[in-house]
């Protein structure tokens, strides 16, 4: 089987996996919007973002350095500094955090969600045991097991805190149901992968030890600052808002992210190892194929959303505080045009050894959005006078601007290198999609005029035409504009879903 054909079948498993997953979350986490109002939500948030950055710092590129390093005879030598970094380094922070944690949340405006901060800590530790077995598996070409956890994790999740949040215990629910989460998720990696080749124990060696953190050191900063480019508006917006908003951002941001969360960055797992296996002069050319089919995938789904987001969020919350999320998603849908095509040339740049201008990239990314957001904030909220969802909404937009930015920096940068992705390629595989979701735009749009003047407005009448309309107009227009593409994805399919191939 063809490498293309054996990432694309992986890529495949993990997506509708972790699709099939995200939609059981996405509806608990709807239906407990009965439960919960947007202040337990917001300082949940918090607590995780907190316990999320710690994580984030202590991970020197544990899993990137086993994926690539860990083959031959070094293999169970890597595993297991892996899981040593992943776990003890894990018990030493995320219990440091548990306990001394709660001195931070008063800063953020959220000083409830102290109460939270051990359970979630816990459930991050645990998250940790599957993760070396879960590398193993990556770099083998074997998502089976990950798409599964995916699946059972996110089932787990919702079933539990669905259930807690029924029994009455408030944001407690969420933190119970990260708990099960990780157990369930950690319980089938540690089950399918090989324990040999990570958890076969032996002394730790220093040289091998300097060669993991000079490997990983700018990933371990990469990765603080993609996951607070992330996460860490949450934060931002708990400062000068409060829980309550911070609650409805985040619930906006969480259903604007998923095309690129369940989808883009499944995507990204496999291709991390897959570029990895290609020769050097042929990872510029599958980076550019990648891209390209990824933002013809990704969005329609992303715009899409943005255009549903009225009749959707009407339709699925509650009546009251809940329904000032539609505002938000539509601003906030525009991040996954964006965040998808940046993981392809983040995958690219990491199988090529570039950690340390990715860190770079990520570091400005991540100043040029929180400063956006706090700008906006303070310019809402002092200068003008406008209310507090439509500041929120202006700070909300600079998310999309910092991703956009960071997306034509990281280009500009692989086209220059020998053999990277080329401007002209790149520039087609984004341009085209992004026509085509014009026309859908129209379409739609016109779509809704018409319901409207026949005085049909019902919700759900008015989200299933515009899906129909939407789906349709956009296949049309990309079968046009995007061709070769078109055709080059639909090959793709047909080559990897066919019985023996």
């Amino acid at each position: 089987m063809s490498l293309a054909r054996k990432a694309a079948r992986g890529a495949i498993w993990t997506i509708f996996s972790s699709i099939g997953g995200r939609i059981i979350g996405v509806l608990g986490t709807m239906i407990m919007t009965r439960f919960l109002d947007p202040d337990e939500v917001g300082e949940v948030s918090v607590a995780t973002i907190i316990c999320f950055s710690v994580t984030w710092a202590t991970n020197f590129g544990w899993g990137q350095y086993l994926v690539i390093h860990g083959r031959g005879d070094a293999a169970k030598e890597v595993g297991w500094h892996a899981t040593l970094g992943y776990v003890a380094v894990g018990v030493v922070t995320l219990g440091l955090i548990a306990v001394v944690g709660g001195g931070l949340t008063p800063l953020l405006g959220a000083p409830g969600a102290a109460l939270y901060l051990p359970g979630m800590a816990l459930a991050m530790w645990i998250r940790r045991l599957g993760m070396a077995p879960e590398r193993t598996l990556t770099m083998k070409m074997t998502f089976r097991a990950s798409g599964l956890s995916l699946f059972a994790g996110e089932s787990t999740y919702t079933v539990v805190a669905l259930a807690c949040a029924w029994r009455g215990y408030g944001g407690m629910s969420i933190v119970y149901g990260n708990i099960a989460q990780s157990a369930i998720m950690s319980a089938i990696l540690l089950a399918a992968a090989n324990w040999r080749d990570w958890g076969t124990p032996m002394w730790p060696r220093w040289e091998r030890v300097k060669s993991f953190l000079g490997f990983g050191w700018p990933i371990a900063v990469s990765s603080v600052a993609h996951g607070g480019s992330r996460y860490w508006d949450n934060l931002t917006v708990s400062t000068f808002f409060g829980p309550g908003a911070t609650g409805v951002y985040n619930m906006a941001y969480n259903l604007a992210d998923i095309p690129a969360i369940q989808i883009g960055e499944q995507i990204q797992l496999v291709l991390m190892p897959s570029i990895t296996e290609l020769p050097v002069d042929q990872r510029g050319r599958a980076a550019e194929r990648s891209a390209a089919l990824m933002s013809l995938l990704l969005f329609p789904l992303a715009i899409g959303l943005g255009l549903v987001a009225k009749p959707l969020i009407a339709l699925v919350l509650p009546a009251d505080q809940w329904q000032e999320v539609a505002p938000l998603l539509v601003v906030l849908s525009g991040l996954s045009v964006f965040r998808p095509f940046l993981s392809v040339l983040a995958a690219y740049m990491e199988a090529s050894g570039k950690t340390g201008r990715l860190m770079g990239l990520e570091l400005a990314k991540l100043v040029v959005l929180l400063g956006g957001i706090a700008g906006f904030a303070m310019l809402g909220t002092n200068v003008l006078d406008w209310s507090e969802m439509s500041t929120l909404q202006l700070a909300a937009g600079a998310v999309g601007f910092a991703f956009g930015l960071t997306a034509l920096t990281t280009a500009l940068l692989v086209s220059r290198e020998p053999g990277g992705p080329r401007m002209r390629p790149i520039l087609k595989g984004f341009f085209e999609p992004l026509l085509a979701c014009g026309v859908m735009t129209a379409a739609v749009l016109a779509a809704e005029h018409g319901l409207a003047l026949a005085g049909v407005t019902h919700p759900g009448v008015v989200l299933v035409v515009a899906i129909v309309v939407g789906a349709v107009s956009y296949a049309a227009a990309a079968l046009v504009i995007a061709r070769d593409c078109s055709r080059d994805l639909l090959q793709l399919l047909k080559k990897t879903l066919r019985r023996g191939g």
